[in-house]
């Protein structure tokens, strides 16, 4: 039974998504546990801290920059027996405190979370929903334990986390989650991963989606031989840019969505761009 919880979130100019994110919390999470409510704020310009504020959060600066140092940060001013982490732009499915807070009856369970589908347009949102279909399929896969894992509705038990060294510290900003999953593996704890707790990452269309692929695989030549202790082989990206058409096609007729013949295809263009953006990177770094 959990008692007492702090909340944590990671901002920078989130104006424009927050009160709606805020007004589900409040109503998904039992006011009477939650003891601590903590934004870490990157040097906003917009109204995010006054919104936040108005809601009854406490608003801290980053004490470095990006993801990985605002989880530092965020975890650094916990002090409950657990704590939430939640994105800017991430509507709280309303079943999402009742069915992930259970797992916490397992002592080994470090972390849990639920899925999150972008909320436009249908055809990504339904996309999204085979893929994490595929991710809880592949139970027997020796790296399952990275799918479908994220920072933006999740619960922590606080002494494990600290006691693993707090959230990976990476130069880049994607891949906390996956790097965290793989902490928690190897210290002996679990990460359960709820598929059908579906909260909504609100999106504006399939540009702004595209864009958050590019930016993913801008840090994809760093982040997978962390992962996988193996460089990253540009001719696998090649041949699922090649073949995504067809697996597009795939797609779209086991979910009954034309677009996503297109659809796909500029995902993984989108991804092999960024990871072109990121080599070059890092060759003109070194």
């Amino acid at each position: 039974m959990i008692d007492n919880l702090d909340l944590v979130m990671w901002t920078k100019n989130g104006a424009e998504t927050l009160v709606p994110v805020f007004r589900q919390i409040n109503k998904v999470l039992p006011h009477k546990i939650v003891k601590n409510k903590i934004i870490v704020d990157d040097d906003s310009v917009d109204e995010t801290r006054s919104i936040a504020e108005a809601f009854g959060w406490q608003v801290i600066a980053n004490k470095g920059t990006g993801i990985s140092d605002g989880t530092n940060t965020a975890l650094d001013q916990v002090k409950s027996e657990f704590f939430a982490s939640f994105e800017q732009d991430l509507v709280l499915a309303y079943d999402w405190w009742r069915k992930i807070s259970k797992y916490f009856s397992d002592p080994h369970v470090a972390i849990a979370s639920g899925v999150r589908l972008p909320s436009q347009p249908l055809a990504l949102r339904k996309l999204q929903e085979y893929a994490t279909l595929r991710y809880q399929q592949r139970t027997e896969n020796s790296e399952a334990y990275l799918y479908g894992k994220t920072l933006d509705n999740t619960l922590y038990r606080t002494s494990i986390i600290k006691e693993i060294g707090g959230f990976p510290e990476l130069l880049f900003s994607a891949g906390v989650d996956n790097v965290l999953a793989q902490r928690i593996q190897q210290h002996g704890f679990k990460w359960t991963v709820d598929f059908s707790v579906k909260s909504l990452h609100l999106r504006k269309g399939l540009v702004d989606e595209l864009k958050h692929y590019y930016w993913y695989g801008t840090c994809f030549p760093e982040l997978y031989p962390m992962l996988f202790q193996r460089p990253l082989g540009i001719k696998s990206l090649f041949l699922r840019l090649a073949f995504s058409p067809f697996r597009g096609l795939e797609v779209a007729l086991k979910k009954k969505s034309p677009q996503i013949v297109f659809m796909y295809p500029l995902i993984r263009f989108a991804v092999l761009q960024g990871v072109f953006e990121g080599k070059r990177r890092i060759y003109y770094e070194n």
